[in-house]
Parts: C-alpha cells; structure tokens; sequence
C-alpha cells in the first residue's frame, strides 16, 4: 500500500503501523504449538514475523537491500507488541490424513495398496483449518486479520523496506495457507474490537518477537550452516587446483566428514519462538458505551451439542425445545420441579417469576449460513445458586458419580420428531455457532434468528391500515424487550424477513391455487416458522422478525416476546444499516 514519505519526526512519532494478511483460499492451517489437534485463530503476532523472517532468509536482493531488511525486522521485533484485528472463523471439522514418511533406513512391513510388496509406512496427520468470516457486502481486498503497532517510532525510515518484504511473504502457517500481505502507515484510529495486549486477566496467549529474535530464529534453524555449506559447495565445483584443495579442506574443518559432490546440505531444524504474550478483548467503537448486562438471564447458556440425528433446519425449533423440556422433566419423576425451571407455580399456574427458556441454536448470520440446527441450550434466570441448577440439572448432563460430562449422550424424541442426541458442549474450540460468547457478547444492534412473537394482538388491521399496524407492532416490540430485563431500544425495525442469512421468513406464507373440483386451496410459498400454538381455541399471534438497536451495549442473551421461554424471539449481534456491532 502507498504511503507518505516526508512525514516530519514530530507526525512520525503519532502513526500506527498496520500489517494485513488475506487468505487467499479463504482458509487458516495452522496448528496450536500447545495443542496440535486445535487450530491457531488469530494468527500470533510471532507467526507473522516468522513469515517475514523466512521470505528475507529465502529471497534474493542486492546487499544495501537485504541489509536494510535485516535492519527493519531488528526494529520490528524491539516494538512492543501489536493489537490484533481479525474476523471471527468457524472451525472446520478435524480430517485424520494418512501420509507417507520419509525412506527409514530399515526395511518397512506395511504394504502399499496400489503396490504390494513395496513397504512404506504411512502416519496420521491432521490439519487443523479455520474458515474466517466474510459476512455479504464486504470488499474482497478486506483483511482477514491486521497487526496494529501504535506509534512506531522511526515507521517512515522502515515502511518502504516493510512493503518490499511484504510483497515476498507467501504463507502464514501451513504451506496451504497461501496469504496477500501489505502494510500501511496511518493515525491511531483503532475501530471495532480487537485483541490488545494485557499484563492481566488474559483472555488469549500468543507468541511474539522480541528484541534479538532475527539472530536467534537463524540460530535455530541453523541458516548459517546452510548457507555456509552452499557457499562452500559452489567454490569447490567451480574451482581447481589449489584453490580446491583449499576450499575441501574449509568444508571438512567446518563440516567434519571430506566433501563429496554427493551430500546433502544439514537439514533446517524448525523454528520457535519462546516469549508469550496475554491479550484480551478490547473495543474502540464503543469504549465509552456503557455494558447493559441482562437483568432476567443468566450470561453462560448450557449448550448442548447435537452429536447424532438428521440435520434439521430452525423451523423445527419447537418441536426440540419441547422434547428438551420434556426430557428434563421426565428426568425427575413424579417430583415437584421449581418454579424457576418448568415455568410453573405449585398450583400449576403460569409463574411471574423469571424462569429457564429452552433455545435452538441454528448456523446462521454467517456468509454460507443454512439455517440448520447444531444444537440447543438453556438460559437460566438469574439468581439461582449454583447448588440449586445442579440440584436439578445435573441428573440430566452430568454423571452423579464422576461429576464430570455424562458419557451417554442424551436422546430426544416427541411427536413428528426423529430422534437427536446431544451432549454437553465441553470443547476447547467448538463451532462459533456452539459458543456462548456468539449469543451472549455486549451489542449495540441485535435480530431475531426465529421469529417474535406479539405479547398482545395489534388492534390495528395489517390488511386495511398497514402504516398503523406497524407503528403498533413497533410500540409492543419495545414494551417486550423492557418486559424482557432489556432497556428499550432506540430504533425498532419489523418484517416478515429476517436480517440474518440463513433463517426462514417469520412465517410461512401460502397462496391460493385451484385445487379438485376447481375449488380454490392454500399452498405453501416458500419456507417459513410455524405459529406458536396458542390455548384452546385462541387464534395464534401474530409473529414477525425484529431488527433492534440500542443507546448502550446490551448483553446477551437476547429473547423477547410471548415465545421466548420455548425458542422463538432468539437474537443475535449483527451489523446493519451502518450501525456499529
């Protein structure tokens, strides 16, 4: 990227160096140093500066500019450490590879397929991968992650070499993990949230250079060595007499062994970086944003993993919500359940009191998102003590006698429902759509990903007034989210379609077509979330999806409306109409 090159040392010393990185396969391989089955997302700092030390070790330039790239990544790795931007990725599902091994020295028993009688070993390997997150309407020159270093000193006597270097790098991680690399200079003008560098109450660890690391990384993989034997090799071809013999004996005082044309250069050992850093969430947008914490729900959902069963898509949300219920009660026998989890008083009339709400949780808000359900949860009221949630809910996830996860996944069946299996949610790094912070994290601006459900019925006609009966629908959307534990919102938008990519209309619609007889009947228009039943002969309410945003950071979880302890008025973060997540 271009960039100023007379800035005076005074502006100099308030610029922000940025490096971006895009996949070009839309892909992340790189596997987490401490756990090797688990994907590294956000790339560490340290990657990256391992990325531009191998394209200065691997590339060729004439000695004023490698002596100037060398000099960049001293400075660089003297900075302190940067912040990081980066999408959020989904994980995609570990694949166990078998690939062949290097030749052994000693003969091999397994046999190749496609040659019998020609041993070769073969080992498992995996390669943890993360799909970042592209959501529509974003330039396809976006960064997938950027390195952000605030006021680097001396940035203007280093940028020119930095953008050279950049342009060289290929990889970060995995050789699969092919990258665009550019940087740029710019003011301290952080936007959105991002990870920043903290001494304390870290959310993440990374790597990172530090002052000297160029020297170290070519200690420890033996550049020199590599470099020498090349050198040495090259004379010794291209040279008699004498000089040759001279030039031998240099190569058997530095190697150990007479030269022959024959040999292999020493093998690189791979590279590490040893010093780690703490980081935690940060966010610049709304830094002064106060945090509206929700007064009804508990922040930490119980999700449950679907392990087994037939992919279904979200408009089978109450069907599982209910079978989940069920199951939990049938749990406990002819035992009396608390208020606070059936939702019901001794005398077996509707609580006012908050109780637990029952949640599917399906892939959506994402670019290829399908609306399928990965699994469901449970939001508890706050207040309950944690003896009491365990008292009551451990029979159903929790082994009584280990305490640990029920090895035996949980079963759900019901009416028009195949069976599922789920299991506690207890992974390292689950989907995005499985992790709490995705429901939960502190927002301006929240949709539905099923539909609302009105408290009330509009008195105003949809078919004769439509400008009033949705100025009304408005007005009860936003006494729901106060009813809700939520401070009401500042702006309240309504549709039969959802914000979301991946979720259905708010209801399905029909239209009238000739049937037997010519007698015109209802057929369905496309796909759409069936009407909360309502009780007796009451007829359904009416339900919409609701796009909403607050004066304040609202913490999840979002649910509102007459549906939301079975499922529906589920919300989740998203950016639209300029607003700011």
């Amino acid at each position: 990227m271009t960039h100023e090159g007379a800035f005076d040392g005074k502006v100099a010393q308030q610029l922000s160096l940025k490096i971006h990185l895009r996949f070009l396969t839309s892909r992340c391989v790189a596997t987490r140093v401490d756990a090797r089955e688990q994907p590294e997302w956000p790339p560490h700092p340290g990657r990256l500066y391992m990325a531009l030390a191998a394209a200065y070790f691997e590339t060729d330039g004439t000695e004023e500019e490698k002596a100037a790239e060398r000099r960049m990544l001293d400075w660089l790795a003297s900075l302190a450490a940067p912040r990081i931007h980066s999408r959020e990725a989904a994980e995609r599902s570990p694949i166990t590879c078998y690939v062949p091994v290097n030749d052994a020295p000693q003969p091999n028993k397994a046999m190749l397929q496609s040659a019998p009688g020609m041993p070769r070993s073969r080992q498992a390997r995996s390669f943890p991968t993360v799909i970042p997150d592209r959501p529509d309407g974003l330039d396809g020159a976006d960064a997938d992650v950027s390195f952000e270093w605030p006021n680097a000193p001396d940035l203007t006597e280093h940028l020119p070499t930095l953008e050279r270097l950049c342009r060289q790098v290929i990889r970060v991680g995995h050789s699969s993990s092919f990258v665009m690399a550019c940087c740029e200079a710019s003011e301290l003008t952080p936007t959105g949230d991002f990870w920043e560098p903290a001494a304390s109450d870290a959310e993440l660890t990374c790597r990172i250079a530090v002052a000297g690391e160029l020297d170290r990384l070519a200690a420890a993989c033996r550049a020199d060595r590599i470099n020498l034997f090349g050198d040495l090799k090259t004379e010794i071809e291209s040279s008699s007499g004498k000089a040759q013999t001279a030039a031998k004996k240099r190569f058997e005082a530095a190697f150990g062994m007479p030269f022959k044309s024959s040999l292999r250069p020493p093998e690189p050992t791979p590279a590490s970086l040893g010093v780690w850093q703490g980081y935690r969430r940060s966010s610049a947008d709304h830094a002064d944003l106060a945090v509206h914490e929700n007064s009804y729900f508990e922040r930490d959902l119980l999700i449950l993993a679907r392990l087994d069963g037939p992919s279904l898509n979200v408009e089978r949300t109450l069907g599982l919500t209910q079978a989940l219920r069920a199951a939990l009660i049938a749990t406990h026998g002819n035992a009396s359940l608390p208020a606070w989890l059936c939702g019901h008083d001794a005398d077996g009339s509707a609580t006012s009191l908050p109780h637990a709400a029952f949640l599917a949780l399906p892939f959506a808000g994402y670019l290829h998102a399908d609306g399928h359900l990965m699994g469901l949860a449970i939001a508890l009221p706050k207040g309950i003590p944690a003896a009491e949630r365990g008292r009551w809910l451990g029979p159903l996830l929790v082994d009584q006698q280990t305490g640990e996860a029920a090895t035996s996944p949980l079963k759900l069946w019901g009416q028009n429902l195949p069976d599922w299996t789920l299991q506690l949610e207890e992974r390292p790094s689950p989907p995005l759509i499985l992790q709490n912070e995705t429901w939960t994290k502190p927002s301006t601006t929240w949709a539905s990903v099923t539909p609302v459900v009105l408290d009330r019925f509009p008195k105003s006609s949809r078919g004769d007034d439509r400008r009033a009966w949705h100025a009304e629908v408005v007005d009860i959307i936003r006494v729901s989210c106060t009813r809700a534990g939520l401070p009401e919102p500042i702006e309240v938008d309504i549709d039969s379609t959802a914000w979301h990519v991946g979720v259905p209309r708010a209801w399905a619609k029909t239209r009238r077509i000739s049937g037997r007889g010519g007698e015109p009947a209802p057929a369905p228009l496309g796909d759409g979330f069936p009407a909360l039943p309502s009780k007796k002969t009451r007829p359904a309410k009416p339900q919409v999806h609701v796009w909403l945003r607050f004066d304040r950071r609202v913490s999840g979880p979002v649910l509102i409306g007459a549906g939301r302890f079975q499922g529906y008025g589920l919300c989740k973060p998203i950016i639209k109409k300029g607003a700011p997540t």
